[in-house]
């Protein structure tokens, strides 16, 4: 049967905790919507077995399932007086959430009204034993994604294995390099389209920070632009392969390179960086994810409610120049791994493929 979410559980915000204020060793997480904790707080202010989904900013409408006690903050709703089988909620919700990354209203702060949460549509099954066949068949996909991304996890670890073995712990620079400036290794420090682009349903790729993930670009939850926008845009930068992409505003310093045949024009929330032709982009993409960038990153980053990392910073931060031949080998490396990280992102994407078959199947 179809329902409103509002027909079937309760929910509300939680309440602000200054960022500056969260405590490295406490005992709870503080979620603040968001893909993942924001950090931890010594109290709880939700229980445990909940659902919650993001309510402001570039990941709302991310619906989450927190095991343990938490503490919510003020920009995730968390569900409450629902279905006595929460996990069966959350696949509920799960299986629809690019139907809630929709009903995001706001271009510079996209945010879920609570009116248009409670109007929320989904399919929901009132028996609870079939609730429970449902959560038994959806649980065991998802231990399937955990083991393909424990592989995902080693092979990272092995790419950064071989940066440091090939480059030092750039932290101590135990190799001895030189240290510049990004502004002196680039041919251009650049962000995206400050005015806000009329997007439309379909069309050519209007990219933002959420898009820029450590090594890929992630298309899940995409806006569009259309061709006249996109020519408009690009009047100031077309992105190009090679490029290195920074995620500049929530979570900064994300860094991926802009891989062959995609055509896109990005927001503001993102830092483009041409690099000269003695830098190899691989190499700078890694160094940038290095723990020694990322130091200066989180330094850099404004004082403020979302974090944003603006391009004066980014041409302060200092990296190496290692021989280009170095750079080259690494990059070989770093190219077979990538083959082994392919075949094992494609089997995530088939079981969540049978995941979301699943759910209609089993109805």
């Amino acid at each position: 049967m179809r329902v409103k979410l509002k027909d079937i559980t309760k929910f509300s915000k939680g309440t602000q905790i200054n960022g500056k204020n969260l405590i490295d060793d406490g005992a709870y997480s503080y979620l603040n919507g968001g893909i993942n904790p924001s950090g931890k707080w010594n109290e709880f202010n939700v229980s445990e077995n909940t659902v919650t989904i993001s309510e402001g900013g570039n990941s709302s409408g991310y619906v989450n399932y927190m095991n343990d006690a938490f503490w919510c903050g003020a920009h995730c709703y968390y569900l409450y007086d629902g279905p006595k089988n929460s996990k069966y909620l959350y696949y509920a919700l799960k299986s629809q959430q690019e139907r809630l990354f929709r009903i995001r209203s706001g271009a510079c702060m996209p945010n879920i009204k609570k009116s248009d949460l409670g109007n929320f549509i989904i399919e929901y099954e009132k028996d609870e034993v079939r609730q429970e066949e449902v959560v038994k068949v959806l649980e065991k996909c998802e231990l399937l994604i955990e083991d393909y991304n424990k592989k995902l996890t080693l092979l990272d670890e092995a790419v950064r294995a071989r940066f440091v073995e090939m480059f030092g712990d750039l932290r101590i620079n135990d190799k001895g390099w030189k240290y510049y400036k990004l502004d002196e290794l680039t041919e251009l420090i650049t962000d995206g389209e400050h005015a806000t682009p009329k997007r439309t349903t379909q069309g050519i790729y209007l990219l933002s920070a959420r898009n820029v993930l450590n090594h890929q670009l992630s298309l899940e939850d995409v806006d569009f632009i259309d061709c006249d926008e996109f020519d408009r845009i690009s009047r100031r930068i077309i992105p190009k392969e090679g490029d290195v992409l920074i995620s500049c505003s929530g979570s900064i310093g994300r860094c991926c390179i802009v891989p062959k045949n995609i055509k896109f024009q990005m927001v503001r929330s993102i830092a483009l960086l041409r690099f000269k032709s003695n830098i190899n982009p691989v190499f700078a993409e890694y160094m940038i994810t290095s723990d020694y960038l990322q130091n200066q990153i989180n330094k850099s980053k404004t004082a403020s409610s979302q974090a944003n990392l603006f391009r004066g910073k980014i041409k302060s931060l200092k990296g190496v120049v290692p021989p280009l031949e170095l750079q080259n080998q690494f990059a070989s490396f770093v190219q077979e791994i990538d083959k082994s990280r392919l075949r094992e992102l494609l089997a995530i994407k088939q079981i969540k493929l049978l995941l979301n078959d699943s759910w209609l199947l089993l109805y």
